[in-house]
C-alpha cells in the first residue's frame, strides 16, 4: 500500500470542504507521514505551501544583483522550499511520492513591481522581459516553452508605477512543479523595484 490518509482535522470554511490530512509512504507507518492540505471539492487536490520566507518577498531594488539571474544566486536569495501543514520541511522523497500519486499540478506566483514588467511588456518588446522559472524537475519554464502559464492579471505590463502580475502555472505533468526558483529580467534602474509571493502547489488527478 502506498498511501493512507489519516486523522482529518477540519479547517473552517463556508465554501469548500477543506481538511488537513496525513499522507504516509507506508500504510501502517506514522514516522514517515506528513501533513498536507486536502481540498475534497476540487477534484481531490492535495496542496503544499512554500516556507513562510517565500510567501512574501518584499519590494526592493536589489542593488548589485544581475538582471536575468536566478533569485537563488542573490546575496539574500535562496531556492524555494516547501513545508507541510505543520510547518515542517517536506523531504524530497515525500514530494516525489506525492507527485507519483498525482497526474497534474497547479501553482500561482504573484510578481509585485515598481516600473518593471513581469510577463507582457506593452512597450513593444512583447514577452522578452518575462519571468523565467525553474521547475522541480530541473526544467526551465518560460513563456516560449510552458504554454500552460497564464497571466490572470497583468498590471505590470505598462512598466508604470506600483502594480502586480498574477501568473498561474497549470501543468499537465505533476513532476514539473513546484517551482524552485525565479529569474527576473526587468530591474536595475534606480526607479525599479520588485518583490513576489510564491503560492501553494496543488496536485490532482
Amino acid at each position: 500500500m502506498l498511501t493512507q490518509v489519516r486523522r482529518p482535522q477540519p479547517v473552517h470554511s463556508t465554501e469548500e470542504k477543506r481538511l488537513s490530512c496525513y499522507l504516509s509512504l507506508f500504510n501502517e507507518s506514522s514516522t514517515d507521514s506528513f501533513k498536507v492540505f486536502c481540498n475534497f471539492t476540487a477534484q481531490g487536490e492535495t496542496c503544499l505551501h512554500p516556507d513562510k520566507k517565500f510567501q512574501s518577498v518584499r519590494l526592493a531594488g536589489w542593488k548589485g544583483e544581475k538582471p536575468g539571474s536566478w533569485y537563488s544566486t542573490f546575496r539574500k536569495g535562496k531556492q524555494f522550499s516547501y513545508s507541510s501543514s505543520d510547518g515542517l520541511p517536506v523531504h524530497v522523497v515525500q514530494l516525489t511520492f506525492l507527485k507519483l500519486l498525482s497526474a497534474t499540478a497547479k501553482q500561482s506566483f504573484t510578481y509585485h513591481c515598481l516600473n518593471s514588467a513581469g510577463w507582457l511588456d506593452t512597450a513593444g518588446v512583447g514577452h522578452r522581459r518575462a519571468l523565467r522559472f525553474r521547475g522541480s524537475n530541473g526544467e526551465e519554464l518560460t513563456h516560449e516553452n510552458a504554454h500552460y502559464i497564464d497571466a490572470t492579471y497583468d498590471g505590470c505590463q505598462t512598466r508604470s508605477g506600483q502594480e502586480r502580475t498574477v501568473l498561474v502555472l497549470d501543468s499537465p505533468m505533476s513532476e514539473t512543479l513546484p517551482i524552485l526558483d525565479v529569474a527576473v529580467s526587468d530591474f536595475g534602474n534606480g526607479n525599479q523595484k520588485f518583490g513576489f509571493q510564491v503560492g501553494p502547489v496543488c496536485y490532482g488527478g
